[in-house]
C-alpha cells in the first residue's frame, strides 16, 4: 500500500494547530511572544514533522528526539526559555493541548471515514478559538479576585491580602518576576537588615525611572495552596491600592500554576 504526502498541506496542518496550542500556552501561562515569535515556534515545530516524512529515523530517536529536543525547540525558540523548570512546565502544557487537538481529530477521523486537510485547518481553528475564549474567561475571574497571601522571610509570616496584576512588568536582571509589596505592611521585618537587598528598576508617571529596594523571601503561600519558593518582593513607600483593599500586587507569572 502506497500513500501520497503533500508536504504544503502537511505543513499548512501542522502550522495551524501549533500556533493555537502556543497561542494557548502563551496565555495561559502568561508567556511573552510577538507574532513573529508564534509563528516562528509553529514553523519549527511543522517544519520537524516534514522532515522526518523526507527523513525517517528509527522508531526509538524518532520519539525521543520529537518528545524531548523538538518539543523544548519548540518553546525556546517562541519564549526564549533558559529555565530549566520553566522549561518542563512549558513543554507539559503544549503536550497536554497537542494530545487534546489529537485526541478529537482522532475521534471525528473514526466517525467520518477520514478528515480532509481543509477540515482539519478550519475545525483545529475553531477548536483553538474556543479554548482559547475559554482560558481567557478563566484567568479573567481569577486576575479579578482579591485573595489572601503569606509571605515567609526569616521565619516571620506576613498575612496580607493580594491581587494579581496583569500590568506588572517588574523582573530582576535574571529575569525572576517581581512582586510589590505595601511597605507599611512589612512593619515586622523591619527589625531585620536587609542583607543581599536587590534593586529593581522600574517606570513610572512622572518618572522616567527609579530603583525599588527587594528582597528574596523564602516563600509566598496563595489561597488555593500555591507555594511560590524564594518570591522576590519589592517595597513600595506609596499604597498598591485605595482603601488598603490589597497590600501587594502579585506577579502574574507566578500568580497560578
Amino acid at each position: 500500500m502506497h500513500y501520497t504526502v503533500y508536504l504544503d498541506l502537511l505543513f499548512l496542518v501542522n502550522f495551524t494547530v501549533d500556533l493555537w496550542i502556543l497561542l494557548l500556552e502563551q496565555k495561559l501561562l502568561r508567556f511573552s511572544a510577538s507574532g513573529f515569535r508564534l509563528a516562528l515556534g509553529a514553523a519549527f515545530g511543522s517544519g520537524w514533522v516534514c522532515f522526518l516524512v523526507l527523513v525517517p529515523l528509527p522508531p526509538f530517536w524518532e520519539q525521543a528526539l520529537s518528545f524531548v529536543v523538538a518539543a523544548a525547540g519548540i518553546q525556546w525558540v517562541t519564549f526564549s526559555i533558559h529555565s530549566g523548570k520553566t522549561m518542563a512546565k512549558s513543554v507539559a502544557v503544549f503536550y497536554f493541548f497537542a494530545f487534546l487537538f489529537g485526541g478529537i481529530f482522532s475521534a471525528v477521523a473514526e466517525r467520518t471515514g477520514g478528515v480532509p486537510a481543509s477540515l482539519l485547518i478550519s475545525g483545529g481553528s475553531l477548536i483553538g478559538f474556543a479554548l482559547l475564549i475559554g482560558v481567557s474567561w478563566f484567568q479573567e475571574r481569577r486576575r479579578a479576585e482579591v485573595i489572601s497571601v503569606e509571605l515567609t522571610w526569616n521565619g516571620v509570616t506576613l498575612s496580607v491580602k493580594g491581587l494579581v496584576d496583569t500590568g506588572n512588568g517588574l523582573y530582576t536582571k535574571e529575569g525572576k518576576p517581581v512582586h510589590v509589596l505595601d511597605a507599611s505592611a512589612a512593619s515586622p521585618w523591619k527589625r531585620f537588615p536587609l542583607d543581599g537587598v536587590v534593586w529593581v528598576p522600574y517606570r513610572s508617571v512622572g518618572k522616567e525611572n527609579g530603583l525599588l529596594p527587594a528582597i528574596v523571601a523564602d516563600t509566598m503561600r496563595l489561597r488555593g495552596g500555591r507555594v511560590v519558593s524564594r518570591p522576590v518582593v519589592a517595597f513600595s513607600k506609596y499604597p498598591v491600592s485605595e482603601n488598603n483593599r490589597y497590600q501587594i500586587l502579585i506577579h502574574s507569572q507566578e500568580a497560578l500554576p
